[in-house]
């Protein structure tokens, strides 16, 4: 019988859809066979190189079949995957290595030079296998096609999987997922595009990836990121295809040509950053004769998770694309995905209806009352805490009245209905002369404004205040008013959240997913106040 081991999730697939395509990535195209095979033979190369279960395996990789192989090959032996940002410097990747007590690490020939800086004794990977090459470490190429032993590995519903944070409020986290919980809180139980929900057992997806619609997946992050990895298995659990960008950076027109030729059904992004350029290379292509115009008529859903999606580049998306269903889900990596706003909100970034799963906990220790406000938690199947960290872990992961909870790090209210308004990042609440305020709703509204492109709001030290409110933006036309921006502030944000600095700068600075670089922004804005 099967685990809920995600290699026997994709075995389930691949023994009921063995031709159908799986994963397309420029010019290769993998069946559910192919990538099968491909996840096995690493199995068994890790397994060659003394890689066994609970030994931690890195992949320090762009989007690319070794990826998926590489992830999925790890857990059929019962080890570890766990993602590296390939962005990172030798510095950070020291810090990484070092934390996650990486045993194997897979990584494109292209970095080299930054893992073999980044290694040092007593902390660096035994097996360094290098897809593209053999600069520093084995070519894997070459040991795929080597005689290899055979897997004798027991795997479990509990196996781990370890997603490290963006590092955006600090180093960067390991958190530890069992298959399962990730499964049904990340993943949606496999329920997601069926009408009965999650299923309550392995071999029930089956039925849903034979009977079930092969629609097409395009994450446009990379897989390295949590939220494009998660959409990527998503789709692979039910049977469809995947198709990934072959180039490195995004590049919107490349990718509306790719989701023309591959007819995806589905796009994935993460927040404005990429929701913005998008929209401008849409507009310039509908701009020209209709015979010129991408052909879209395939595309039914574009979500964004992982980072804010304004209301206002979402009604831009639909005005182009009318059929279009645009969502923006609330989620983090120790939380899994909790979901689109379900209640009709004037402030904060979401509103849910009343939930088990969900409540808002004040102080690190107790429940919220109605009215009052703390951090937005999530019950259920969770993550075990954070890798090596048992002092973070008891901070984000608490069990009240018997209940465990995980923190995901936005401050939220309980209403007196019982629903929950989502507030924003707790980590970045301004506090300005005794108020709140929230630097995603006051983002949102920024981006509102039509000569706005991107924004950052941050607090500022101010000596009668204590904060004061500073937005940094970039703009799309040559002059752009203060008191215009002001005042569109004015006409949906009370006095106190209206900016009162305003600097503009050639680019709003993001990470490679789109996540904001606050830190940059209030460097920025305490330099030119």
């Amino acid at each position: 019988m099967s685990t809920y081991n995600f290699s026997d999730l994709l075995q389930i697939v691949a023994d009921t859809v063995p031709d159908r395509i799986a994963l397309v990535h420029g010019e290769i195209e993998l069946t559910y066979t192919e990538l099968n095979q491909f996840a096995d033979r690493v199995a068994r190369v890790l397994v060659a190189k003394g890689v066994g279960a609970n030994d931690n395996v890195g992949l320090q990789l762009t989007n690319s079949p070794e990826y998926l192989a590489g992830f999925f090959g790890a857990c059929r032996i019962g080890a570890v995957p766990f993602n590296v940002n390939y962005r990172y410097s030798s510095a950070e990747l020291s810090y990484l290595y070092e934390d996650s007590r990486v045993k194997a690490l897979l990584f494109d020939s292209e970095f080299s030079d930054d893992v073999k800086e980044a290694c040092k004794p007593g902390s660096s990977p035994e097996v360094l296998l290098e897809v593209g090459g053999a600069r520093l470490g084995e070519n894997l190429a070459g040991i795929l096609e080597s005689v290899l032993p055979e897997i004798d590995a027991v795997r479990h519903d509990h196996d781990l999987i370890i997603i490290y944070t963006g590092g955006t409020t600090g180093y960067p986290k390991g958190v530890m997922w069992p298959h399962k919980h990730l499964f049904f809180s990340a993943l949606g139980g496999g329920g997601f595009f069926h009408a009965d929900g999650a299923v309550t057992h392995p071999e029930e997806l089956v039925g849903r990836v034979s009977e079930g619609m092969a629609l097409t997946t395009m994450p446009l992050a990379p897989l390295m990121h949590g939220a494009a990895l998660w959409t990527s298995l998503v789709a692979l659990f039910a049977g469809h295809k995947v198709v990934l960008s072959n180039r490195v950076n995004f590049d919107a027109s490349h990718a509306w040509q790719l989701i023309q030729d591959h007819q995806v059904n589905i796009v994935s992004i993460v927040g404005d950053a990429m929701a913005l350029p998008l929209i401008e290379t849409l507009e310039q292509n509908r701009s020209k004769p209709e015979a010129d115009n991408w052909a879209l008529d395939h595309l039914f859903n574009i979500g964004s998770g992982g980072a804010v999606f304004s209301e206002a580049l979402q009604q831009r998306f639909t005005a182009l694309l009318p059929n279009l269903f645009v969502m923006s889900s609330l989620g983090a990596t120790e939380t899994g995905t909790v979901g689109a706003s379900d209640v009709q909100t004037d402030e904060g970034i979401m509103r849910y209806a009343p939930r088990d799963d969900l409540a808002v906990i004040v102080d690190g220790q107790c429940l919220a009352e109605r009215g009052e406000e703390g951090i937005l938690a999530r019950s259920g199947m969770l993550p075990v805490g954070y890798f090596g960290d048992e002092k973070k872990t008891r901070e984000s992961f608490l069990t009240i009245d018997g209940v465990k909870y995980a923190l995901g790090g936005d401050a939220a209210r309980l209403e007196e209905d019982g629903s929950i308004t989502v507030l924003g990042r707790g980590s970045m609440c301004i506090n300005s002369g005794g108020e709140k305020i929230f630097p995603e709703e006051v983002e949102s509204t920024l981006k509102g404004y039509d000569a706005v492109d991107d924004v950052l709001v941050v607090g500022i030290p101010h000596k009668k205040w204590g904060q004061q409110v500073a937005a940094v933006y970039s703009a799309n036309t040559v002059e752009v008013s203060e008191n215009d921006l002001r005042n569109f502030c004015r006409d949906s944000l009370a006095g106190y959240k209206v900016p009162k600095l305003f600097i503009r700068v050639e680019k709003v600075q993001r990470t490679v997913v789109g996540k904001p670089d606050y830190n940059w922004a209030k460097s920025v804005a305490e330099q030119l106040q």
